[in-house]
């Protein structure tokens, strides 16, 4: 795409669905940004001296749960009023979605090869529509699933080009905010991508000492005592509705607890596999070209898109799939493999299924 064309058809429909979800949320007084809240009121927190963890800042599970670092990224927001800064909020994941989607799809052709694709923009707004429902979900709760997946694409994307220092920083904000994401290291490690790993690390270190310079040593001590206890908390309580464990819970009743771990290790050590695989393909190779950027990138975004089988978190972060789904609607359109829309259209049923 262009980036003198990046105000399209494409970018008309984002801004169409963003504006149309404000005015619908506004017009049903349903304009509450429950997880949104909860970051707003646990920063107010942080800043009055008031508790930040263990206390319940708007109804069902509204506990702040994140990491003490992640309530940094939120001061801005406490010189506004909520309602003010719900708005800034909202719009502001508006424009995360649509930049989203124009880097993976800018990743995908670049990387993939598929830069003399047709009609882009008609198989971009696709791709979004088949997360439209997350869409639509994620700006009513106001989480930032969304900007965690901006920023792990914007990551990928300064490896790929050799910025390693970069995309280090970016990788180290997104697991300060939700450790969970160090499942990205696999290929990081497996590639041997020290430096990159070492700006990853240095970034963590820095986001895990801020809460002892401010609000204090004690204070901060406090902040991460009650921070693992309220993980240990949600992860009691918390179905995991999209996890494979629970599913496999619906259909087995005697289920062991222990079987995520035995789910974990399969689908690790597959990972493992395929990555091992794609670099021993990739020695014998040397001459293809853009082999291993375009592995690495598969790799990526595969482990993203895995994340909500494996964890228990809510059905929102299905989101993280739209690499995979754009890369398979794409893959298709030019290939000219219309044989698999029926496996894609299969996939996207159990993708936006929920049981119950």
């Amino acid at each position: 795409m262009n980036k003198k064309n990046l105000f399209n058809g494409f970018t008309i429909f984002v801004a169409i669905a963003c504006i149309l979800t404000f005015t619908l949320n506004i017009y049903n007084g349903r304009f509450q940004l429950g997880d949104f809240r909860v970051y707003y009121s646990a920063a107010v927190n942080l800043v009055t001296g008031g508790p930040v963890y263990l206390v319940s800042f708007y109804s069902g599970s509204g506990f702040y749960k994140y990491s003490p670092a992640s309530l940094y990224f939120f001061l801005p927001y406490t010189i506004f009023s909520f309602r003010t800064a719900a708005v800034i909020h909202f719009f502001i994941l508006g424009c995360a979605y649509w930049y989203t989607m124009i880097l993976i799809s800018r990743l995908i052709m670049h990387y993939f090869s598929l830069e003399n694709i047709r009609h882009e923009v008609w198989l971009l707004s696709l791709s979004f529509g088949c997360i439209l429902i997350h869409f639509a979900r994620e700006l009513y709760v106001g989480n930032i699933n969304i900007i965690l997946l901006l920023l792990c694409c914007l990551s990928i994307g300064d490896f790929l080009k050799g910025k390693d220092w970069q995309g280090g920083i970016l990788l180290g904000m997104v697991i300060l905010t939700k450790p969970y994401l160090l499942i990205l290291l696999f290929p990081m490690v497996l590639r041997k991508k020290w430096k990159a790993m070492a700006w990853m690390a240095i970034t963590a270190g820095i986001g895990l000492v801020l809460p002892f310079i401010f609000p204090g040593p004690f204070k901060g001590a406090g902040l991460y005592h009650d921070w693992i206890k309220s993980i240990r908390m949600h992860s009691e309580g918390f179905p995991g509705m999209t996890s494979i464990d629970y599913l496999f819970r619906i259909f087995m009743p005697s289920w062991p607890a222990w079987g995520i771990l035995v789910i974990l290790f399969l689908i690790l050590s597959f990972v493992t596999l395929f990555i091992l695989n794609n670099i021993q393909r990739e020695k014998k190779e040397r001459k293809l070209a853009g082999t291993p950027e375009m592995n690495f990138a598969f790799e990526w975004f595969l482990l993203i898109a895995l994340l909500p089988n494996l964890i228990k978190t809510d059905w929102v972060l299905l989101l993280f799939s739209a690499p995979v789904i754009t890369f398979m609607i794409f893959y298709i359109s030019f290939r000219k493999q219309y044989w698999w829309i029926p496996v894609l259209v299969i996939l996207l049923f159990f993708f936006r299924i929920k049981f119950r």
